[in-house]
């Protein structure tokens, strides 16, 4: 019998991030593996397009999402636990990327399982919550989105069998059509960033190498402005999700210098990734541990220290001068994305749940 699982989340259509997308094309694949899953978010405006929203996302099959006002953010989520607590308790199993909600669900004794995006922040109090709730029964296990999130749990005395690394994924499908990039293409290496802009995603790493008369776009909400004097750099508002395809065809080299003070760097698992990789196009991304996991310097992409404007604009300049070797990383970097798809993730989800509930 399929399994029923209950998805608890905070993120909001009208103003979507990365977060919602994880979740939405999360609970797709879920139901596409067979599963019966009944995603709760807060709540959704009465005329909002929804099922523009979703399409919008790039999701292609049907998903169950209900807005509920109990999950207001002023209310904490307390209502929607108490009013909610039979169903939960009736579910297969419960799944929430919400610290909150795993703590009102352990104090009210319901089963659930809790996915971790920053280990930093729930370590604070040295595991001790986790270790407790974990001891009580009710947080049935946990799922982290890089091994370097699980080596900062286990570090911490949480048990290392319930624990499961999921990192972020792409629709293989959505990308598959994006022709791969010619060596001409990356002699003259045109970069692309789509994403949130900000200084701690590498905002002054963009510029520099705008600055040094290299093409770089970048597409995306702005929390700190671009420099306006650039004639080599070009800023676009942000696309829908499904959109992205097509942005990422119009560039060869995808950049994301992403900081060592953005928040959950520790533990980062981004989707532009596995999306810039499936596109084939070749990543240029910072060096930090949990990027490590996924590219591998000089193989499936390029890694270079995060903030050292100099080193960026070398990378794109090796690129420009090494085409075929840029060609060659970028194909190696569009096999890696393979692993990463959205089923595949939600195959070892259901695995997982399934291991943790028999507990």
């Amino acid at each position: 019998m399929p399994p029923h699982i209950i998805y608890l989340a905070r993120g909001r259509p009208q103003r979507p991030r990365a977060n919602l997308i994880q979740t939405l094309h999360t609970v797709a694949a879920l139901g596409q593996a067979g599963a019966t899953v009944r995603l709760y978010l807060p709540p959704i405006p009465r005329r909002f397009d929804l099922t523009g929203f979703l399409a919008g996302m790039g999701l292609r099959t049907p998903v169950d999402v209900r807005g509920s006002a109990l999950l207001h953010s002023n209310w904490g989520g307390w209502p929607f636990m108490l009013a909610h607590r039979r169903e939960l308790r009736r579910a297969d199993a419960v799944y929430t990327r919400v610290p909150d909600f795993s703590r009102l669900m352990t104090r009210l004794r319901i089963g659930h399982v809790l996915e971790i995006h920053d280990t930093v922040a729930l370590l604070a109090d040295g595991g001790r919550w986790l270790r407790e709730a974990m001891r009580a029964g009710w947080l049935r296990g946990l799922t982290v989105i890089s091994g370097a999130g699980r080596d900062a749990l286990v570090g911490a005395g949480l048990p290392a069998t319930r624990i499961e690394v999921l990192h972020s994924g792409v629709d293989l499908t959505a990308f598959a059509s994006v022709p791969a990039p010619t060596p001409e293409a990356f002699a003259e290496a045109h970069g692309l960033y789509v994403g949130r802009i900000s200084r701690d995603r590498g905002l002054p790493m963009l510029e520099a190498v705008a600055r040094a008369g290299l093409p770089v776009t970048l597409i995306g909400p702005a929390d700190d402005p671009p420099a306006t004097d650039l004639p080599h750099l070009t800023c676009r508002p942000a696309i829908p999700h499904a959109q992205v395809p097509d942005a990422l065809a119009a560039g060869a080299i995808a950049l994301m210098p992403y900081q060592a003070d953005l928040q959950h760097a520790a533990t980062i698992s981004p989707i532009k990734l596995f999306e810039a990789m499936a596109a084939g196009r070749l990543v240029i991304a910072s060096d930090l541990p949990t990027i490590r996991e996924v590219i591998r310097d000089g193989d499936n992409g390029l890694l270079v220290p995060a903030d050292d404007p100099a080193a960026w604009i070398a990378a794109v300049m090796r690129v420009r001068a090494h085409p075929d070797d840029a060609a060659r990383m970028a194909a190696a970097g569009r096999r890696t994305a393979a692993d990463f798809s959205w089923p595949a993730r939600a195959g070892r989800l259901l695995a997982f749940l399934d291991r943790m509930q028999s507990r």
